[in-house]
Parts: structure tokens; sequence; C-alpha cells
């Protein structure tokens, strides 16, 4: 909710003479001026958001994936800090084995060896154990993939995992990367397993192309789920 108020000194109020202020210090406001407004604005928020972020640093991860990441994370927490009084966002790169880093590190990281994604779910989960209790916090994961994942095994545990995790945020949000030029190739496994899981706060999406980020944000938030944990 924004409430504004204004407060204005017009042509008539008195003034020092000669000093171009009005009694108690104001700067005199002449006629022309009252066409403009001064808004104090108050905005009440809901409670805090945390957002925690993950992303695939493997060897099959490249710079088309890294740009989908960063610009998609760029929006989405422009458009959290219109809904919250605060964001927090917690970084989680991930091959084999996840691990949490800064911002720089996080888009930076370079890309080597294999994937196992159900690391960064299981240390997605242990966080928000240990700092983020869904009664006080709007919790919003998201992960950014191409998919390829250790077999059918972590598939499944990465299924568990995220209807673990369900349970306490708000929404969870798969982006699997493929760019257009690949996109002829058939779904992943990963993405397989998630058709599982039905559930409206979660949302998986393929991203084939840097105008796809927009839009992908938008189905993200499309269903009104923003204050199922704190609100």
């Amino acid at each position: 909710m924004i409430r504004g108020t204004a407060q204005i000194v017009g042509e008539n109020t008195d003034t020092t003479e000669g000093t171009g202020k009005a009694p108690g210090g104001g700067l005199r406001i002449k006629k022309d001026d009252l066409r403009y407004r001064t808004w104090d604005i108050t905005h009440e928020l809901q409670h805090n958001a945390v957002v925690i972020a993950m992303r695939d640093v493997s060897g099959s991860m490249g710079e088309f994936e890294k740009y989908i990441s960063r610009a998609f994370y760029f929006w989405m927490v422009r458009f959290l800090r219109t809904k919250y009084a605060s964001v927090q966002i917690v970084f989680i790169t991930h091959h084999t084995e996840a691990k949490e880093v800064d911002e720089q590190t996080f888009f930076d990281l370079g890309e080597s060896g294999g994937t196992r994604v159900s690391s960064a779910y299981q240390l997605c989960s242990e966080i928000i154990d240990q700092r983020y209790p869904a009664d006080r916090w709007n919790i919003y994961p998201f992960h950014f993939s191409d998919g390829d994942n250790w077999g059918d095994d972590d598939n499944s545990r990465c299924v568990k995992l995220v209807r673990h995790i369900l349970e306490r945020c708000n929404l969870f949000g798969y982006g699997e990367i493929k760019e257009e030029v690949y996109s002829r190739w058939a779904t992943s496994s990963l993405m397989s397993a998630f058709a599982e899981i039905n559930a409206p706060e979660f949302v998986a999406i393929t991203i084939k192309s840097k105008e796809d980020v927009y839009p992908a944000l938008r189905k993200f938030f499309a269903q009104p789920v923003a204050a199922s944990a704190a609100s």
C-alpha cells in the first residue's frame, strides 16, 4: 500500500522580506511551482523475502547459460523488492558438490566437472532449516541448469528434496537453459522427473533465448502464491 501526503506553501503565504523563505525557514513556492507536488511515500510491505539462487557450474554450462541466469536473477530481485521490506539472496553453485558462495563467485565461477543436482537442493534445504523459518520469511528457491544430471537415482532424490522444500517455500522455480540451436534435443531426464511434482508452487520452464527471460519471470510469478508462507 502506498500513501501520499503533500505539503505545499502557496504564493499567498507570508514570507520574510528579501529572504525568499517562508516563516519557519521553508522555501517560498511561487505560483508556477504549484504545478508540481512533492510526495512523502510510505510503502507498507510484507515480511522479508529470501531468494536462494542455485546455479549449475558443471562443464556443460557456458557463457549463454551464465547470461540467462544473471539476467533472470537481476529482474527477479527488482520485482521482489517492490513486494517485501527486505530481500536477501543466498548464492549456491554446484557441480557434483554444492557450496554457498558470494555474488561475484556465483556469476563468474568457471565451469568444470560433472553434475549432481541433488547436492544443491540438499544444501538449500539445510540453509532454510538453519536460517529462514517459514513463519518469518517468504522463501523463493530458484535453480538454473541445462538439465544434465548424474542419473535417474539422483533425479529421484531431486524430486524428493524439492517436495520437502515446497513444504516451506512460497515458490520453487526450475529453469532449464537450452540455447535455441540445441533446443531440438529431447527434454532432459531431470525435467521429465519433475513432471511427477503436482504443486502450484513448483514452476518449471525452458529458456531458449535471451528474449525468454522476461516471459519466464512472468510465468514463475503467474500463480498467486506469494502470501502462502509469511504474511
